[in-house]
């Protein structure tokens, strides 16, 4: 007898094997961006409304879910290719705790801020509706958009869609030229 656990855990396993050619940006439309704050697993306080100015990828996976596994090495890279720009990504762990994470994090490359969503609370008033779901914040703090499933976030659409963003909150922080 299957559990609902483990029936969720499989849909969930099955849904984010899309295949990358399927996966679409889906225009937000969850109304205001929700807040998400916390302290990363380093000690860091992060709190998405410090970060405007920024665009933000706001990622949310878990240890247990291998698309995610194969997603954050290219978060990672997305990242250290934007250094110096207005670029931030942080990794939202979906239902797990420090340990876990921790052990997890020294077996892999994920050079990201990561935050514990124990209780799901974040996951559910960011419409997560499986793994990995990111979110792609404006430099306004407003959420542009989200996609689901793994995903190259070095070329095509998304790569697109971050750079635009990075672009736009380039050219807002530019002083208003007379």
């Amino acid at each position: 007898m299957i559990t609902a656990a483990r029936a969720a855990a499989l849909a969930l396993a099955l849904a984010a094997s899309t295949p990358a050619d399927e996966l679409r940006l889906r225009p937000w439309a969850g109304g205001e961006t929700p807040p998400l704050s916390g302290t990363d697993l380093a000690g860091r306080r992060w709190d998405l409304a410090a970060l405007r100015g920024r665009a933000v990828v706001v990622q949310f996976w878990a240890t247990w879910c291998e698309p995610c596994v194969e997603e954050l090495p290219a978060l990672t890279r997305l990242r250290g290719a934007m250094a110096g720009r207005p670029l931030e990504v942080i990794a939202v762990n979906y239902g797990e705790g420090a340990a876990r994470v921790e052990q997890f994090l020294g077996r892999h490359a994920v050079a990201l801020p990561v935050l514990l969503d124990r209780d799901k609370r974040a996951a559910a008033a960011w419409g997560v509706g499986g793994l990995p779901m990111a979110f792609l914040v404006g430099a306004d703090g407003k959420v542009r958009s989200s996609i689901f499933g793994e995903c190259d976030w070095s070329k095509g659409e998304l790569a697109a869609a971050v750079e635009r963003l990075v672009a736009d909150a380039e050219r807002a922080s530019r002083p208003a030229s007379r």
